[in-house]
């Protein structure tokens, strides 16, 4: 999971965005993060197909897998 909010441009380093985790800060879905070595899988999809990624208030990215 970190290694896709660095490659979404949410984190700088995998560093960064655990740091994010361990603050409050990472929501998947909407739903908080305390976990930073969870890992994102079909169960994490919407029913549109993508997760939603958020870092902070103001900053969300929808993934669709490949």
């Amino acid at each position: 999971m970190l290694a896709l909010f660095v490659k979404a441009g949410l984190a700088g380093s995998n560093g960064e965005a655990r740091r994010h985790v361990q603050g409050g800060a990472v929501r998947v879905n909407d739903e908080q993060v305390t976990d930073e070595k969870r890992v994102l899988g079909a169960g994490d999809l919407t029913s549109e197909g993508v997760i939603k990624l958020s870092l902070g208030r103001k900053k969300h990215i929808l993934v669709r897998p490949a």
